[in-house]
Formats: C-alpha cells, sequence, structure tokens
C-alpha cells in the first residue's frame, strides 16, 4: 500500500472514532451552538484525533499490516471504552491504568453477565485477528521505518506535553512560540479541575487514558519512592494504640460541622474603603486563620489537606483529586467512622467535578451529597445563579436535614459555591455598597459589590444555621474557614494589594493565603486551641478532634508531633517552632515519608491504622 493512502487512512480511522466517541454524545450541544463549541474544543478535537492517529501508527509496528492494525487497534480502542463505560456505571469512576493491577479483584467482583460478555467478545476478537492477520500479507519495509517516525514523533510531542505539565515552564519563559498558543489543548489529566469523567466526554476515552498513563508513568519513574512497611509502621509506634475511649466528663459524641466557604476571605485587607461589617457573626466567632496552600483557586487541594493532613507543598502543588487518591487513603472521615460517626460530604455542584465522586468513597465518606441529590433536575435551574453556580441554600438545607439523624453523631464536611469566580455579573443585584476607591475602574467595582455581597450572604447563611443548631440538644461543633483568596485579577492592581509584580508572581507573604477560621459550639469547648495567628490547613484535623474532646489515634498524635516542632510547612516558608524537643530534620523528613507513602508509594499507612481500628 502506499504510505500517503495507508496514513490517510489511519487519519479517517481516527477521525471516525473520534467523532463517534467524543463528539456524537456532544451532538445536542454542537448543534445548539456550534460555533460556540468548535471555538471552545476545537483545538482539543484536533489533538484528540491526532493522539488516536499516532497510537494507530505505533500498532502498525507491531504487525507491519494496514487491515489487521485497523481491526486490532479499534478492537483495544473498543474495548478499554466498553470496560469504562461499565466501571463508570457500577462504580461511578473512571477507568485509569492503575486499575489493571487489581485485574484479579476485578475479576472476582463483576457481574456474571459482563465477564461472560467480556470475554466472549475476546475470544471472537481474538480468532478475527487471527485470521485477518494469515490472510494479509506483510508489507514493505519502508512502510514500517515511515510509521516508525510519524508515530514516535507524535507520541514523542504528547509524552513530552504530559511529562513538562504541557510545556508549562518553557511557555512562561516564551521559549516555544506558536505551540503555546494550544497548549491548553493538550490532555492535562493530573491537573484538570473537572474530573476523569468530564475530561473523557470533552476528550475521548483514548488521549485521557494515554494522558493518565503518562501521568502514571511519570510519577513512578521520578516522583515515587517506596518508602518500606517498618519506616511507616516506627511513625506510630510511640503513640497510644489502645481502642478510643470517649472521655467520661462528655456525655455524647459531638457533632462536627466543617464548612469551607468559597472564596471566603477579609477583603478589608485591600484597604479603608471596604465596609467594615459586613461579616458580623462569623467576626464575632473568628479565632485565627485558616493558611490554605493555594491563591485563587485548587478549592480541592484545600480539603484534601484539612481531611488528610498531608501537604500540597511536599508534593509539588500537584491537584491531589486528580492526580492522586485513586485508593482508600486514611482520612478525618475514616477515623470518625470507627468511633461510630455518620460521615457525609456535601457540596452544592456538580458531582464529578475534581473526582469527588470517587474521592470522597476513597477518604471514607458513607455519603456524598452534591447538587445532584439536593434538587430535582427539572428544578434546578431556579437554583442557579447568573455565573452559572448552585446557590449555598441548598447547602444549608440539606446541613439541616443531615443533622436531623441525631440519634448519631454526625461529621459532614460542606463545601460551598455560590460566591465562586467569576465576579463580572450582578448575582445578587447591583450597588449594594457604595466603594469610594481612587483609580478603581467601573470594572472592578462590578466585581467588588459582587463578591462583597456573596461575603454578606454566606454571613447571613451561617448566623440562620446557628440560630437553628442551638435548638440542638446534641453537642454540635461548627469549625468555618475560607478555602482560598477569591480570584479579584485587576481589583488587587487597583488596590496595589501586591508590593510589586515579583511579589505578584511569587506570593511569599502568609497574608496572600490566609482566610477566616471560625469556631462556634453550643457547648464549653477550648477556643484556645484555635488562637494561633494561622492554623495551616494540614494540620487543623488534630486540633477540631481535641476541641471535641475525642481521642487521638497514633495517624492524628504523629501529625500533631509534627505540628510541635513546625507551624507551617508551607510554599511561603517551613517554619520551625523553637520550642521543639525533637530532632526536627528527622521528624520532618518521617512526614515526608508519611506522604511518598499514601500518595506514591504502597500505602502501608492505611492498611497498618485501619487493622488497628478494627
Amino acid at each position: 500500500m502506499n504510505i500517503w493512502k495507508q496514513q490517510l487512512l489511519f487519519l479517517l480511522i481516527a477521525l471516525v472514532s473520534v467523532a463517534f466517541f467524543c463528539l456524537y454524545p456532544a451532538l445536542p450541544r454542537i448543534l445548539n451552538n456550534p460555533e460556540q463549541y468548535l471555538q471552545l474544543n476545537g483545538a482539543k478535537i484536533v489533538i484528540s484525533v491526532l493522539i488516536n492517529y499516532a497510537l494507530i501508527s505505533f500498532i502498525y509496528l507491531l504487525f507491519r499490516k494496514t487491515f489487521i492494525t485497523i481491526f486490532f487497534s479499534q478492537f483495544i480502542f473498543l474495548l478499554l471504552i466498553f470496560i469504562n463505560t461499565q466501571k463508570e456505571k457500577y462504580l461511578s469512576a473512571s477507568l485509569v491504568p492503575s486499575d489493571f493491577l487489581l485485574i484479579k479483584e476485578t475479576f472476582v467482583v463483576a457481574p456474571g453477565l459482563l465477564k461472560f460478555s467480556v470475554l466472549s467478545g475476546v475470544a471472537v476478537c481474538i480468532a478475527l485477528i487471527v485470521f485477518l492477520y494469515r490472510r494479509e500479507q506483510l508489507e514493505k519495509k519502508r512502510l514500517f521505518f515511515s510509521n516508525a517516525l510519524l508515530s514516535l514523533l507524535g507520541l514523542g510531542l504528547f509524552v513530552s506535553a504530559n511529562f513538562s505539565n504541557n510545556f508549562g515552564q518553557l511557555c512562561k519563559q516564551n521559549q516555544l512560540g506558536w505551540l503555546c498558543e494550544y497548549r491548553q489543548a493538550f490532555p492535562n489529566t493530573k491537573g484538570d479541575w473537572i474530573g476523569d469523567h468530564l475530561t473523557i466526554q470533552k476528550i475521548g476515552f483514548i488521549p485521557f487514558f494515554f494522558s493518565k498513563s503518562m501521568d502514571s508513568l511519570n510519577t513512578r519513574l521520578f516522583n515515587t519512592e517506596n518508602i518500606p512497611e517498618p519506616t511507616i509502621k516506627a511513625l506510630y509506634t510511640p503513640f497510644s494504640t489502645s481502642p478510643p475511649v470517649l472521655k467520661q466528663a462528655q456525655q455524647q459524641q459531638p457533632n462536627i460541622v466543617m464548612i469551607m466557604s468559597e472564596a471566603h476571605w477579609d477583603a478589608r485587607q485591600l484597604g479603608k474603603s471596604i465596609p467594615q461589617n459586613i461579616t458580623p457573626t462569623l467576626d464575632r466567632y473568628q479565632t485565627s486563620s485558616l493558611l490554605s496552600p493555594s491563591f485563587g483557586g485548587g478549592t480541592a487541594n484545600v480539603e484534601f489537606e484539612v481531611l488528610t493532613s498531608l501537604n500540597i507543598y511536599l508534593n509539588h502543588n500537584e491537584l491531589m483529586y486528580v492526580s492522586k487518591l485513586k485508593r482508600p487513603t486514611y482520612s478525618l472521615a475514616t477515623y470518625l467512622n470507627s468511633l461510630g460517626y455518620d460521615t457525609t460530604a456535601m457540596h452544592n455542584s456538580g458531582k464529578f467535578f475534581y473526582n469527588r465522586n470517587t474521592v470522597y468513597q476513597n477518604l471514607g465518606f458513607n455519603r456524598f451529597t452534591s447538587l445532584e441529590n439536593m434538587t430535582s433536575a427539572q428544578d434546578r435551574a431556579k437554583y442557579i445563579n447568573q455565573a452559572g453556580w448552585a446557590s449555598d441554600d441548598l447547602l444549608y438545607q440539606s446541613i439541616r436535614n443531615q443533622l436531623k439523624h441525631t440519634e448519631q453523631a454526625q461529621f459532614i464536611y460542606a463545601i460551598t459555591v455560590e460566591n465562586h469566580f467569576n465576579y463580572n455579573d450582578d448575582r445578587y443585584g447591583k450597588d449594594h455598597f457604595q466603594i469610594d476607591q481612587p483609580g478603581l475602574s467601573a470594572s472592578s467595582k462590578r466585581q467588588l459589590n459582587t463578591y462583597l455581597t456573596g461575603l454578606q450572604r454566606a454571613d447571613q447563611h451561617v448566623e440562620q444555621l446557628l440560630q437553628d443548631l442551638k435548638q440542638l440538644e446534641r453537642p454540635t461543633i461548627v469549625i468555618f474557614f475560607g478555602d482560598h483568596l477569591p480570584n479579584l485579577g485587576q481589583v488587587y492592581d487597583d488596590y496595589h494589594f501586591f508590593a510589586s509584580a515579583q511579589e505578584k508572581a511569587e506570593k511569599k507573604d502568609v497574608k496572600f493565603f490566609s482566610t477566616p477560621l471560625a469556631v462556634w459550639s453550643n457547648y464549653p469547648i477550648d477556643r484556645k486551641l484555635f488562637t494561633q495567628s494561622n492554623i495551616p490547613a494540614h494540620f487543623l484535623a488534630p486540633k477540631v478532634l481535641t476541641a471535641a474532646q475525642l481521642p487521638l489515634p497514633p495517624y492524628y498524635q504523629f501529625i500533631q508531633e509534627v505540628n510541635s516542632c513546625y507551624s507551617a510547612i508551607h510554599q511561603t516558608g517551613v517554619e520551625l517552632n523553637p520550642e521543639c524537643k525533637h530532632p526536627h530534620p528527622q521528624l520532618l523528613n518521617q512526614y515526608k515519608d508519611l506522604n511518598m507513602d499514601v500518595l506514591n508509594g504502597k500505602n502501608h499507612s492505611y492498611q497498618l491504622l485501619t487493622q488497628k481500628a478494627s
């Protein structure tokens, strides 16, 4: 076969594959507004076609026969897509490369009809492959070398993109020119906040799986060190492993409600022109500030630190919910489950964002109440604001509903969303605040009005919730904090919030990561636990457990010991406590070992801690 005819055929097959599995499901949206769809997704579709094409050319190197290559490649692609569809159907999770390490376990738990269908299909296809392979003649060596060159060049480009975070550093240095204009079109499954399920809908399963495989390979080659089990066991050996017992002075385990409020921040830090009494309730109960690992976004990384006490800074600021957490992981929910708590994660947004639909299962929550559970599909539109985010009324009502189950202590981790970026709208109405600041543009005034009104609404929501919780008989603690500073863009520049362009780029001051932390309870607790100037998100959980008068398991005793020597382990600096009584470099290395074991290693921690808990 002529090389040009062959490559055109491979490209056509790749195009049909992407059109059928990526474009066809999106057909209603495409027909509704084709120009907008192509403007938003055109480059991604082209990249998806090229990845499919490069993989087909690469598979040709195994057979040196054109039609058997097409048949085999499409069989493999279809098989992977089918398995992914079934996994999403039964487990609400997408297929990832690490799943192939669990083939035996998967085969045991899979329904009998599904196993029969897959095995029968594989057997038939193997027979056809053998039949076609014998009938088709081996092709000339020049076709082999041509495909080798084309596939390796194409796949090399995409592998390089994955290994270098889509050429992020080179593009910052303006070294790649035109390619940087399209870097967002390359699959980025390690850092795509929309999550696996929605990424697959956008780019198709094969580019997703290819990118995920490269992410796994990158991590395995360059970012993984298998920490031996005795090393992890030694972290917990000095601490009490006796079964947790509720303190006698406490009659009931308290409800624990943690509310992580979207972009909640003390905006008065911008300047004196900001109204001073926007959040009176939260000001009354504020004890300190939370030191967030993120600025302007990355909500899931904040909750990752709070729930696991692991550390984003030590893990290269990866988006953990997307790149990691594909297996059971010890967390605050895991421990509270062992104490008999009913644990619920809540978020008034879609369940697939940040892979929350699977992450919360792996973190041990009994349930995840998402927007899909809070209101019916036909009623949902009336709760969505101009910016496309759901009202927090839904979330706070879900908290109230869950706390009605007073026969069992509740742990609720709730994430709000209505005050999410972008603020260039009037979702709460216009001009609630008159802001007199020299040089403030009309656009910035509008953004500030929207953002500040959102802060005011957050305070009102909390005030109403606290009034309702005062009626509860069970002891209840509410921990409220912002996840990160808002993404206000030009507003920061108009207020000269950053002293220089260098400070804006580096963000080395804790003020860029400090959000209000408020604590309320309907019974006496030791509020001094929360009175230091900044509490890092990764050190918050032991303080909450101590305030609730719950015993600390070995995991959180170790985290507390790390905190006794390090006030913060953060991109703004690793802050050593001068009163540290331990050999602090060794303690920090142990904390690094814990992070490596849980996120990249064999996760000995989970096995050790859950065995003790049982």
